[in-house]
């Protein structure tokens, strides 16, 4: 069975106060960074299909990234090993056969003169972003598309990577509502979406599980990005649909843009407050 909601949302993802961007890190042991469930055979199914027909677009590094990505791919065979599992080796750069051979995607970031820089990706699930235009790019160029991003996370995400010490391992929990279940949501954008005729079954609550690991050798981050999805039907069952509705009641017009949800966010903050004793129930 895939992972159950409590066991990858493990603390409230919803807030009472009005709609911000959050940094939520919480500390992670060693045991915890990589997850692995049921559907480990299929996602990395989907990686090799997905490698073979959008090469280019899965795996990008710059030259120099290769011993970074080495050190990772050492951590990932550990965590393998421990399950009993083999790591994949037939790619050329380690970082590669360490994101092909676990259910997460993952991205180094690398200390540079122009700050924390993307050197190497390995991203087959993607929410709504495309990797090649990432590469070489600093935190805040990545997410410049991110209304707000700069003002409110900016400065605050820089230090976080800064200070955090080598070894040290923390997570996030980042939040998007689709139309789609798919593992792979690509950069195209899309025509906003429109309130469903059953909101629950029709719309997913897309959860990345955004893990940090500072390396010991190497003055780089290693982020890794592991998808989940659930119906709302479901999300509403597990946590206050009310809270949901807030962050939707209070988010900026920009943001409600960006995340696509210019065309449904008053229907579907209606549907979710009429959710509210259902959930209770």
């Amino acid at each position: 069975m895939p992972l159950h909601f409590r066991e990858v949302v493990d603390h409230p993802l919803f807030s009472a106060e009005p709609f911000r961007w959050r940094m939520g890190t919480r500390s992670l042991v060693a045991q915890q960074w990589l997850q692995s469930d049921d559907r480990r055979a299929a996602d990395l199914a989907d990686k090799d299909r997905l490698t073979e027909q959008h090469r280019g677009l899965t795996f990008v590094s710059q030259p120099g990234s290769e011993a970074a990505g080495t050190e990772v791919f050492d951590l990932v065979c550990e965590e393998l090993t421990r399950d009993g599992h083999s790591p994949r080796r037939e790619r050329a750069h380690p970082l590669e056969n360490s994101g092909l051979s676990v259910q997460e995607d993952l991205c180094l970031m690398e200390a540079t003169e122009l700050g924390w820089v993307l050197t190497a990706g390995s991203v087959c699930f993607p929410t709504r972003w495309d990797l090649p235009s990432k590469l070489g790019r600093s935190l805040t160029q990545i997410h410049s598309p991110v209304p707000g991003y700069e003002e409110q996370l900016g400065r605050r995400v820089e230090r976080f990577f800064d200070r955090m010490a080598a070894g040290s391992l923390a997570y996030r929990l980042n939040w998007s509502l689709v139309g789609d279940s798919a593992r792979r949501l690509d950069a195209t954008r899309q025509a906003p979406m429109t309130m469903p005729c059953d909101p629950g079954e029709d719309l997913f609550l897309r959860v990345e599980r955004q893990t940090l690991r500072r390396l010991k050798h190497h003055d780089a981050v290693v982020f890794g990005i592991r998808i989940h999805v659930w119906s709302l039907a479901e999300v509403v069952q597990e946590c206050s649909p009310d809270l949901l509705a807030n962050e939707l009641e209070t988010m900026p017009v920009d943001v409600v843009r960006y995340k696509n949800l210019d065309g449904m966010s008053a229907d579907l903050v209606a549907w979710l407050r009429r959710s509210e004793p259902r959930s209770r129930g």
